[in-house]
């Protein structure tokens, strides 16, 4: 069975690419079947830390409605039901779709009593993969000018569901957007467990408070890790207490230093590195095996 980790967090720049790949990596080089997911569509970049060039697998393609004139009685009811307002009446009565609002959710073509509402599709992105070192990696990427980010992971993850399914790893990575919309809970909707990253900041100690509540609505273990937590040792001690208050068993910390901050930007491994600090990479990896066999025992 796959136990599936989310590495998430409510502000973006925090550092959640980073242990994703860091996690997917380590885990696999422990000899765990691992998948690493780039769910961050509007931006992935865990395959650039990978050194790997994924190719396209197949496009992320959309419902999107088209209308036989012939058919159209121009009765309305598509305009009333469209849930983001994307149809409306042109000069000659006939609908007009503004395809940048649709979500392709279907209401329309379900509601038209002429049966008018056809199907033309359009591709808002494409799904790609890779492997490194036996290390598989599955990038969601939207096109630009394409907004429906939330729609892209949703077919992204059901394209991730069967390849698990096929596959059978022991672990699924997934690297969510930043922030606390809909676009996370697509991603976070298979999770076992998320591993929440934030920082020591007034705005970190907001999004990690916003994430928590989330996730315990929606009812996932969560492990918090404060990434740069030597910055500030006041918004340290504050997510401390958040952390512990809202029931962590433990905290993880990986301190801010110059030579972390050079591995990152030159998108090289700080699990392959002989820097102290990959050991907290290492203690996480064993604490997401831990729930693993806790939770493979409880089945």
């Amino acid at each position: 069975m796959s136990f599936t980790v989310a590495v998430t967090g409510g502000k973006g720049g925090t550092g959640k690419s980073t242990i994703a790949v860091n996690l997917a990596v380590i885990l696999s080089k422990m000899n765990y079947k691992t998948l690493l997911v780039d769910s961050d569509v509007e931006n992935p970049n865990d395959h650039l830390f990978l050194d790997v060039n994924p190719k396209r697998v197949m496009p992320i393609r959309v419902f999107t409605p088209d209308f036989d004139v012939d058919k159209c009685t121009s009765c309305g009811k598509c305009i009333q039901i469209c849930p983001r307002g994307a149809i409306a009446l042109g000069d000659d009565r006939k609908p007009v779709v503004f395809y940048e609002a649709c979500i392709g959710c279907r209401v329309c073509a379900y509601i038209c009593p002429q049966n008018a509402v056809r199907d033309m599709g359009r591709n808002i992105g494409y799904i790609r993969n890779a492997t490194r070192n036996g290390l598989r990696i599955i990038v969601g990427e939207l096109n630009p000018t394409e907004s429906q980010a939330t729609l892209a992971i949703y077919k992204l993850m059901r394209f991730v569901k069967s390849d698990v399914e096929r596959e059978k790893y022991n672990f699924v990575i997934v690297d969510t957007p930043p922030g606390v919309d809909a676009s996370v809970l697509q991603a976070l909707r298979t999770a076992d467990v998320a591993v929440v990253i934030s920082e020591p900041t007034p705005l970190g100690l907001e999004t990690m408070k916003l994430t928590i509540e989330m996730l315990q609505a929606i009812n996932i273990m969560w492990i918090p890790l404060i990434n740069k937590s030597n910055i500030s040792e006041e918004y340290r001690e504050m997510l401390l207490r958040l952390c512990r208050e809202a029931g962590a068993r433990e905290v993880f910390e990986v301190p801010y230093s110059e030579e972390v901050f050079k591995i990152n930007m030159s998108y090289r491994l700080l699990v392959e590195s002989d820097n102290p600090f990959r050991d907290v990479i290492i203690s996480l990896a064993k604490r997401v095996i831990e729930l693993r066999d806790a939770c493979l025992s409880s089945r």
